[in-house]
């Protein structure tokens, strides 16, 4: 048997669990973000693509002529990630053909062409989940989860220079891999990572926001809603 906490009883007695600094449905439109291909591996022509909001309010990437591998950061404009917050995103269509959509926060403008300082995490074929990136100019390594059933994306700041990385299961939060840029991350270029590796479109994430990071709970205050009526128990 395991408790779960009821959190709407719980918020009746500390306030708000988390405060959104920034929530994007794409309801409104693409206006505020930019989009810059930070790699064009062909290095000759490029691909044809557009960012694009599907009939469900989802953004999508659609590649209508592919001429190689082409990767992206689609930044939203004044979007900063501060020290106890954390950027999400949510899947909503597996990810297939070999292509990858998901997070990213840099320390720098993005340029065309170039990679460097930025963590990105994202769901690539059949939703495994992996994190890459630049620490300076240097490539980070690239754990993988299987996070099946995977239903959002984060990427948290937990200190100055400290970045968690991972994904929710419904309530259940893993963390997969933590940062630590040699190279200072501040974090002040947040917004959608994409990698196109065929054409056609590659989607649907949606809901891009930036919260407060929520603290567990103690042990003492879970006994102390239990006693009060608070939790309620699930199968294990």
């Amino acid at each position: 048997m395991k408790l779960k906490l009821n959190w709407a009883a719980f918020a009746l007695l500390t306030g708000p669990l988390s405060a959104a600094s920034l929530v994007d449905d794409f309801t409104s439109g693409l206006g505020n973000w930019t989009p810059t291909v930070i790699l064009d591996a062909n290095g000759g022509g490029s691909n044809t693509f557009a960012f694009e909001v599907n009939g469900s309010d989802q953004l999508e990437i659609n590649t209508s002529s592919y001429d190689g591998i082409e990767q992206y950061a689609f930044t939203y404009g004044g979007a900063v990630l501060a020290v106890g917050e954390e950027a999400q995103v949510d899947i909503n269509v597996p990810i297939s053909g070999n292509r990858n959509f998901g997070l990213y926060v840099g320390g720098t403008a993005p340029a065309a062409g170039v990679r460097q300082d930025y963590i990105s995490v994202y769901a690539g074929t059949n939703n495994n989940i992996a994190t890459r990136g630049f620490d300076g100019t240097g490539e980070y390594d690239n754990p993988q989860s299987g996070g099946a059933g995977a239903q959002t994306l984060f990427i948290a700041r937990t200190a100055e220079n400290t970045f968690d990385v991972g994904y929710y299961i419904g309530d259940e939060r893993t963390v997969f891999s933590t940062r630590n840029p040699g190279t200072a991350n501040t974090a002040d270029f947040v917004g959608i990572y994409a990698d196109t590796r065929a054409a056609g479109t590659v989607g649907a994430i949606d809901t891009f926001r930036i919260v407060s990071q929520v603290p567990e709970p103690s042990t003492a205050l879970l006994g102390a809603l239990a006693t009060l009526g608070l939790l309620r128990r699930r199968r294990a």
